[in-house]
Parts: structure tokens; sequence; C-alpha cells
């Protein structure tokens, strides 16, 4: 092997397979095989979703709670059927088939026209020490979504993706780990599409064709092959499932759905009151401004700067009677202080809350308060003592929390010292504390990652397989949990705010998380840059995240470190608009990066884009019931609802608001036309109502003040007039804007503020378009559900047309264009 670059070569140790093996046990959902020491489970969860199980040394490893919502035995049992002959096994249920060759334990799945899907490799399932894997075929023309967090295009076709959670500062394209780690993904080729979860916490890594190109591979250093197989056929059947089975998103506050000013940091509360008081005279709408990091005494976490905020309640009721919620971060650490009467570190270390080494040292690395000390929020009185610490900032008047750092992200020296990144000992015991006389994970050694580009395949220890567990269920080592901290922060954070802040929704911001952080949390996605590039990539990332489950997401406008030209900034506005976090934030050594500081012309457009986003509330706050209901996105790339057309598959830079709007941004300089793919269907130019045939491309005109956007035909657009911050104005009025089409639409309202709507304090109208020869007709059912709106006019505006209007009374209404 040639050298190169210094390095010289290395050799991996081979991979065991499996060989011959027979069917052992069965029940009622699962099926079990062996083969010599190795065991193989089956289990039918569901008519579209199958769980398998490979344990090398035939011992599966508890169940951990953490990403799944419910346990296997609690999804309704559903009928299958099962057909053995002396080489196979098959299982058929009304939606798929599953073939297990017992030579090998090669599995494929097929659906009801045979075509092959998830389908083994040659290689099939491997084992070496301390990692487990699975090869599987790529079929011709499938292509691969999700991932969670990820940078690039859309397409993670020939990639290599590792699910372990870094502090990613200053990622670009190229970047693997990133702030999030989701090991999901869902794979599509015209009229076939699957999911896979790979239920691990502990490193793992897909990689889709880099290796070996039509094979793809996964891999987990967890000691067992643990994965959920999830048949669509299309994307929509496959978040359906796969958020039933990590959970849903609950509705925000609808106020987080305006938009959000941040900047680290706006340093004072003389600051903050001009900021608040320049969006509402230059009737710019805003609903919520961030408080950063200077907000506290020194970096502590629960604090107030007694200097820059010495009346945070104050301060926080000003800005509410003017419309404004206020939003604080938090971070993970804590400032190592002994007796200083610091209440935080002073609880955590008398209740023994904060990570510890394997040898019961004290764990210590330096985030922002210097030396810091961490809690373990993988044990529930932590996460309780976390949560009510809350109350000091929610008694002040604050409604939401943004979790940061949470990777976690710790350095080896203070800040500006030149240190490496790290994070807890891989060996650190987190978790419920086992009980005396237990057998203990296998001892493996501490390791720290030798630089800031260091990757956990470097560092990693090896866990020998089917070494027993803790006595109880969540006691654990880093190894397993690194992943979960961001998540457990997330979950911790939102159960405090809802115990405290009672009925009230909250809002909660994370950047690390896991499969299932849209249970606890919104998220952005990290420090991004004020470059071209970065505005470009932040669709397919936001995308990849919906298509993760991830629903409530954003990147900050305008780019967090860098500074943004006026035009970047107009462009990122006009993309913002769409995001479903919609945030601009920036560093404190770029320049100001608020709407106004660009001049007149960037200001009006800003000004514009923003007054659509409110304009569009109603309908963006049924995409977050739909969200919190099915699992749907609220962004969408077209491949969504375009699942058998290839020309959607690659296509990173037009996207889809809910189903119906569309939008083809300009993500480079200079640039005022762009072509424009239009799917099958028909499409209206918003701006000037010219109709398009699909499937077709056009050239659309982008001047600086527009970004192309188009509505499908049939489309229902509810929208509301311009409003300074949410509910400002009674909601006196609603226009119903309709295109010629045919479509059903479901128009979904609550009263935006507290959780009544679990128990059908909502309202939800059916509307139905019918275009026929000469007329157009609007149905709109009577509306379902407790909740009654404050009386007002709806206006249907069928575009192009005319418009008719009547008094809203809940009764169904009939109208004929």
């Amino acid at each position: 092997m040639p050298q190169y670059f210094g390095k010289l070569p290395t050799t991996n140790q081979p991979w065991k397979t499996v060989g011959a093996g027979e069917l052992v046990n069965k029940n009622e959902r699962s099926i079990y095989f062996a083969s010599g020491d190795s065991r193989l489970s089956i289990s039918i969860i569901a008519a579209n979703l199958i769980r398998v199980r490979f344990a090398p040394t035939g011992e599966f490893l508890p169940r951990r709670p953490w990403a799944i919502t419910m346990d296997d035995s609690e999804w309704e049992q559903v009928f299958y059927e099962v057909k053995e002959t002396d080489t196979t096994l098959e299982i058929t249920t009304e939606k798929i088939r599953i073939c297990i060759q017992k030579q090998n334990f090669h599995l494929s799945c097929f659906d009801l026209a045979d075509r092959p899907f998830a389908e083994d490799a040659d290689m099939g399932i491997g084992w070496r020490l301390g990692a487990v894997a699975n090869w599987k075929k790529i079929a011709p023309n499938e292509h691969f979504y999700g991932f969670g967090e990820r940078t690039g295009f859309l397409d993670k076709l020939s990639q290599v993706k590792t699910n372990w959670t870094v502090d990613a500062l200053d990622y670009d394209a190229l970047t693997d780990e990133m702030y999030q780690a989701i090991p999901f993904f869902m794979a599509l080729r015209p009229h076939v599409g699957y999911g896979i979860f790979l239920n691990t916490t502990f490193w793992s890594q897909f990689d889709i064709g880099a290796a070996q190109p039509g094979v793809w591979k996964m891999e987990t250093r967890g000691g067992e092959l643990d994965y959920y197989i999830i048949y669509g056929p299309e994307p929509r059947e496959i978040l359906c499932t796969y958020t039933q089975l990590t959970g849903r998103m609950p509705l925000p506050p609808k106020w987080a759905l305006g938009y959000h000013q941040c900047r680290w940091s706006y340093e004072s509360e003389t600051v903050v009151r001009e900021l608040a008081q320049e969006f509402r005279q230059r009737r710019i709408p805003c609903d919520v401004i961030h408080l950063d990091i200077d907000y506290m005494r020194g970096y502590r976490v629960f604090t107030w700067s007694p200097t820059r905020f010495p009346h945070p309640a104050q301060l926080i009721g000003d800005l509410a009677k003017n419309g404004f919620k206020t939003v604080t971060i938090i971070d993970p650490g804590v400032k190592y202080e002994p007796e200083a009467n610091y209440h935080v570190f002073d609880q955590g270390l008398a209740n023994d809350y904060f990570v510890r080494k394997a040898d019961g040292a004290l764990f210590h690395g330096y985030v922002w308060p210097e030396k810091a000390v961490f809690p373990d929020f993988m044990r529930a009185d932590v996460r309780d003592w976390w949560g009510n610490l809350h109350k000091s900032l929610t008694d002040a008047g604050v409604a939401g929390i943004w979790n940061d750092m949470n990777e976690p992200a710790i350095d080896s020296r203070p800040f500006g010292d030149g240190g490496e990144k790290i994070w807890f000992p891989l060996d650190a015991p987190q978790g419920e504390a086992e009980v005396q006389g237990s057998q203990c994970v296998a001892e493996v050694p501490t390791a720290v990652p030798s630089s800031r580009q260091s990757r956990p395949t470097d560092c990693l220890p090896v866990v020998a397989t089917g070494v027993s567990r803790g006595a109880r269920e969540n006691s654990t080592t880093h190894q397993e949990v690194h992943n979960l901290y961001g998540l457990m922060m997330a979950k911790a954070c939102w159960e405090g705010l809802q115990q405290h802040r009672q009925q009230e929704r909250s809002f909660v911001l994370t950047r690390s998380g896991y499969a299932g952080v849209q249970r606890w949390s919104s998220v952005w996605m990290g420090d991004n840059h004020s470059l071209w590039e970065h505005l470009e990539m932040s669709l397919p990332m936001l995308c990849n995240m919906g298509l993760s489950g991830v629903g409530f997401v954003g990147c900050d406008i305008g780019g967090f470190a860098g500074n943004a030209t006026a035009e970047l900034f107009a462009r990122w506005m006009q993309v913002g608009m769409l995001y479903p976090l919609m945030r601009a934030h920036s560093a404190m050594s770029t320049a100001r990066h608020e709407p106004w500081v660009f001049g007149d012309r960037t200001e009006n457009i800003c000004r514009e884009y923003i007054n659509l986003r409110y304009q569009l509330l109603p309908y963006i706050y049924s995409l977050f019931w739909e969200a919190a209901t099915t699992g749907a996105p609220i962004l969408r790339p077209l491949l969504y609802h375009f699942p058998n057309d290839p020309q959607t598959y690659t296509l990173y830079d037009q996207v889809l608001l809910g189903s119906s709007l569309m939008a083809a941004p300009i993500y480079r300089p200079g640039v005022e036309h762009r072509a424009v793919y239009l799917p099958a269907g028909t499409w209206y130019d918003w701006w000037s109502g010219e109709c398009y045939q699909g499937a077709t491309h056009i050239l659309a005109d982008a001047p600086l003040e527009k970004m192309p956007l188009y509505v499908r035909g049939g489309a229902v657009i509810p929208m509301q007039p311009v409003m300074q911050y949410v509910n400002e104005l009674p909601p006196d009025e609603i226009r119903l804007r309709v295109w010629p089409g045919n479509s059903e639409y479901s128009f979904y309202e609550d009263d935006g503020q507290t959780f009544a709507y679990i128990n059908q304090n909502f309202s939800l109208r059916r509307i139905n378009v019918l275009t026929q020869t000469n007329q157009i007709i609007v149905n709109i059912s009577m509306r379902e559900g407790k909740w009654t709106p404050p009386q007002r006019q709806i206006i249907v505006e069928l575009v192009g047309v005319g418009q008719q209007q009547f008094i809203d009374d809940g009764q169904e209404q009939s109208l004929l264009f």
C-alpha cells in the first residue's frame, strides 16, 4: 500500500459474519433465530414497521427509553403470516413481505408489487471487537435524505455521515459531525420509499455508497445492531410512522412563530429598550428579543448582571407591554465557585448533581465562566433540580429558554488560551447509580481527542459485546449517552418551564439533540457565517431536519459570524420568512445586523417580507398543527409531495412551505433571474397571478425586491392583516385566498397560548375547492372543536376572479364563483 503525506497504512480487524442458523422461537409479535452464539430477532411492530436486532454474543441489551416513545408491546398488534422453507423464512403483512435467508441471516424486504428495498448486500451483518455493522444494497436511482443536521446539498448519496454531537464551529459543506445526532434517514426512488432508524445512542455512522458504490452500511459501537425499517412508500407515510415511534412536537405558543431578534450581545437594559423602540417606530413586526450570555453576572447561569441588567422584571414587563416576549440563553456549564455563595454550584455540589470521572473526581472543563462543572442530565432528580432553577427566570417574566453549548461544548483550557475541544471522559458514569453488587460496564480508558479536528473514531474505546449492564436501566457511561446530553438538557428545561408557567406554552430552543428532540424543543443550525454559501446551504439543512422528524427549525438570518452585505441580508430575510423558526442573530465581533442598519432599500425589503410572514401566520400555524399531529415537516423539499418525480430528487434550492406555497430563492450576489422547476400540475405566480402548467422549467424574474414565489392550483391560504406582534389586534378578519383547482384543506386555530387544545379546545374547518367547467365551488365545513374564535369576517378571495364574505358563525358555507 503506498504511503502518502507521512501516513502509514492501517490494518483493521476483519469482520465476522453470520453462519447458518435456524428459527428457535416465535410469539405473537417477534421471531427469534440463532446461529452459534449469535441471536437475531425480527419484530413486527406495525404493518409497515419492523424492528431488527442482532446480538453477536446472544445477549440483547436492555431497552433504553430515551428516543422511543412506546415499547414495542404497546403498539396495536398486527396480523402477519409466516411461511418457512428449508432455506428461508418469509413474513408477510398487509403492506410488505420480509424474507430471511437461514444460511446467513440476510434480510430483504419487498412491497406488494414485489419491488425490493432495504435488501442486505453480500456482507449482510458483521461484527468485530466493539462494533456491529450491516450492509445493504443501493437500488438504481435511489436517493438518501434526512440524517438530522447536515451540511451540503439535499441528497446524501456517496457520503459518510457520523452520529456524534460536537461543537461544529466554522462548519462548511464538507463538515461531518454536527450539533445534532439523529441516526435516521429515508431512501427514495420512484414508487418505493423506506426509512431506517438506527436505534443506538453510541457513536454510529452511515456510509451511503462512499466506500463501496452500490452498498450502504450502518455501524454502531454499542455492541448490538438494533434498527427499525419503515416502509412508505412516500415520505409522508415514512415520517408519520417515524414520529409515532420517536414522538411529535407539542404546539408552540403562537408568538414563537413571529420574528425573533437576537445578537451576542444586547449588552444592557438600555440597548434592549432602544432595540424594541426601533422596531415599533419603524413598523417592523417583531415578537421576541433574545438575551445572550452577557445578561448574566459573570456568565453564571440563572443570574442577572447587577450593573447591566439591574431590573430584569421591570425590563421584561415593559417589553411585554409593547408586545415583546423575552428569551434568555442558558448553558450547561456551572461556574466552579466554592464558598462564593453561588446557589447553583452550591446546590449541585451538595446533592452530587455534577458529572464525575470514573475515579469519583469531579469533572471540570472551561466554558464562558471559565472553570465549570456540568449537571448529569441523565438523572431524573438532576433534571427536576435544573428545571426548578428556571423559576427565577419565569418569575421575572421570561417566556422562553435558549439552550446553547450543550453538545457539550467544552475547552481544555480557558477560552482564548488555545485549548482543545474536549467532552466528558467516555468512561464517566452517568444516569442513576447502580445497585451495589451488580455487574458494571467493562472498564474502558479515559479518552480525550488530541486536537480540535479529532474525530470520535480516533479516541473511542472499544466495548466488549455482551457485558452485563447495571441493575438500574439508566445507569451507563458517557460513551453511551454523549449524544443525549443536549436532548436531556432540553427535556429538563421544557419540563421546568411547563411547571412554572403552568397552562401557558413555553418556547425552548436547543443547539444539540438526538432523535426525538422535537418533543422538547425547537432547533437552530448553530453558528453559521455571513456567506452566500451558508444562505444556499440553509434550505437543504432545514429540509433534511424536517425529513428527520424535527419541524420547528431555523438558521441565523444574516449569518452569525462575519458581516453581511446589504444584498446578502435582504436575500436572507426573504428566505428567512420561510423558516419555521424566523430568527436573526449575529456575533459580537460583527457589525450590527438589524433590518435598518443596511439602508432604506434593505429595510423596506425586510419590512415587506416580515409583514408577509405575519400575514401568513394563520397558514403557518395550521402547518404547525399538522406537524404536531402527523409529524409532517413545515418546510419541505419538493420530493416530499412529488416523490415519483426524479426531477425533484436533487432539487435543493426550491422549497415548499406546507403543500401549497413554493419558493425559489436567490442565493448568489448580483443574480436577478433564475431557473425554476414547476412540477406536474397548475401553478400560479404569487405576485403577478400568471398561470403555468407543469411539469416545466421557467425563467423567473427576481430583482432584489422579489423572491420568486408560486402557489399550487386549488390552494387555500388563510391570511390575516399585518400586525406588529402576534395578537396585537383583535383577529376580526381572516382572508382565505383561493386559487382555481381542486383540493382539500384543513384550517386549524386555537387560543395560541395554552394546552387547552389537547381537550378539543380548538377550531377546525375543512375547506374543499371544486373547479367545474364554468364555476368554482368553495365549501367550508361546520366548525369542529370546542373553541370559538372571536367574531370576525371571513373574506373568500378567488384570486383573479373576485371575492365574497360572511360573518363567521361556525356554520357550513358554500360559495359559488
